[in-house]
């Protein structure tokens, strides 16, 4: 008896166009969010590309330089522009240390609209934790990007309810009902049996939608099938999630109009209030220290270092015997940047409490987030679609302390050679510290939101089951 009920379930969707209408516009929806993670990704690498060419030029310029100086086929220039001088190579031709775009990146924004993917150490300068700051506009922000995130999170829902609201109601409502029970099948099983037609019929639709949106735009998903099946499983589990939802409040037995309203209602709670309420309570229990006071304290420090500079040399000579000059006769021409050197030390030992302020706040709001993401299926959904495409924020946490690192890198490079008042050659550039960024230390999050949105179809068929034992099949049909 269910399959024939299920046989005539399908014939009815066709007859009414559901299948078709679905079809066209997801698929219409999904490619242009693909179409729009795909532009914002090939912004990101062509800005990344042309940083890595202006590198490369400007490293075979001034090894062509040197080499010309060397055999004195051209005038030394000012001893600022030499190319022979250290302090101009490590100022002037920095690495860029570069945050390249996952394979999936296109599927989610994340927070890559709010943060640098590239950066450019240099010997000294401000703390590079202050250069990670906000790149879009603040209506960007507020409206957020039109991506593969946006349309299952937000809109899939959507299409879930309106295509099941009323599977029960519709039918209770002609009179059909009182006939179809009439055979020997329970409410439950004749319900989700038409529920999970429908759930097979959408998944269908989604899936065949997001993998032909990423086969036209060149998204090698058949390169990382893991990643792609990830993907698809954590999508298929929200969207049943979804029907499961619709299959209890259908058991309630009310009228499709009570249905509908019922199921916008937990989504609203579900996609908006509980995010919502989660990040107005990080704000308020975990408030950031002010970024500009952040800032202008550490500039004071700098200003004052850079007074003492001498004396904070002779300290730093001190601290460091094996950096301090063999031959004192000789003046050493990096001598200003030496105490620069000395003066940075400094400078980040006195802004390191108020830089430590800033990042642990950061640290506890981002804290309290993932320990309250287990309230909400869509922001499950969120982390872990965050999580496939590298755009999550502890792949932003983690690129940025890889910059902080080889800063330090790059930095104690130059260090020990100015102190030794040696030149850069051509051959040097060779040798010069490069980074390669790597996502492998990055905490996964999507085996936990995985599990988090199975626990959510366990509590909601759990309810299911305790709403149809508690309303009996009367009650169902007089409502």
């Amino acid at each position: 008896m269910l399959n024939h009920a299920i046989k005539y379930e399908w014939l009815n969707l066709l007859r009414d166009r559901w299948v078709m209408i679905l079809l066209i516009l997801f698929l219409g929806i999904t490619v242009f969010a693909v179409r729009n993670g795909k532009e914002k990704v090939e912004d990101r690498m062509a800005t990344i590309t042309k940083e890595k060419e202006k590198m490369v030029k400007l490293d075979r310029k001034m090894a062509a330089d040197i080499d010309s100086l060397n055999k004195n086929l051209k005038p030394a220039p000012e001893a600022w522009k030499d190319p022979r001088a250290l302090d101009n190579i490590g100022w002037n031709a920095p690495r860029v240390v570069a945050m390249d775009a996952q394979p999936l990146a296109v599927i989610s924004t994340g927070q890559s609209d709010l943060f640098t993917h590239y950066a450019k150490p240099k010997i000294y300068g401000e703390a590079y934790t202050l250069g990670f700051s906000e790149l879009s506009n603040p209506v960007q922000l507020l409206f957020g990007s039109f991506d593969l995130a946006f349309v299952c999170i937000y809109l899939l829902p959507l299409l879930v309810l309106g295509f099941s609201y009323n599977v029960l109601s519709s039918e209770k409502e002609s009179g059909v009902l009182r006939l179809t029970l009439a055979q020997p099948i329970s409410l439950y099983q004749w319900l989700f049996g038409k529920l999970l037609l429908r759930f097979f019929i959408l998944t269908s639709i989604v899936v065949a939608s997001i993998l032909f949106s990423l086969t036209i735009f060149d998204i090698d998903w058949l390169g990382n099938r893991g990643a792609a099946t990830k993907l698809i499983l954590l999508v298929t589990v929200y969207i049943f999630f979804w029907f499961l939802i619709s299959f209890l409040i259908n058991l309630l037995g009310n009228s499709s109009g009570s249905n509908a309203v019922t199921l916008i209602a937990v989504w609203v709670v579900f996609v908006l209030l509980i995010p919502s309420i989660i990040s107005q309570t990080a704000n308020s229990f975990y408030p950031v220290p002010s970024r500009t006071i952040m800032i202008h304290e550490y500039r004071e420090a700098k200003a004052l270092a850079e007074k003492k500079a001498d004396e904070i040399l002779k300290t730093y000579y001190r601290e460091h015997p094996e950096y301090a000059p063999k031959d004192t006769t000789q003046q050493n021409q990096y001598s200003w940047w030496l105490g620069n050197f000395a003066a940075s030390d400094v400078i980040n030992q006195s802004v390191q409490p108020v830089l430590d302020d800033y990042n642990e706040a950061l640290n506890k709001q981002q804290s309290w987030v993932n320990r309250l993401r287990f309230l909400s299926p869509a922001i499950l959904l969120q982390d872990g679609l965050n999580d496939l495409a590298g755009t999550s924020p502890a792949h932003y946490t983690d690129f940025r302390d890889q910059v902080i690192a080889f800063a330090d890198t790059w930095r104690h490079y130059f260090i020990p050679r100015m102190f030794n008042n040696e030149k850069m050659q051509a051959e040097d550039f060779g040798s010069l510290p490069t980074h390669s960024y790597s996502s492998a230390q990055v905490p996964s999050h999507y085996p936990a939101d995985l599990m988090g949105l199975l626990f959510f179809l366990t509590l909601t068929v759990a309810g299911s089951v305790w709403v149809y034992r508690r309303n009996s099949f009367e009650n169902v049909l007089s409502v």
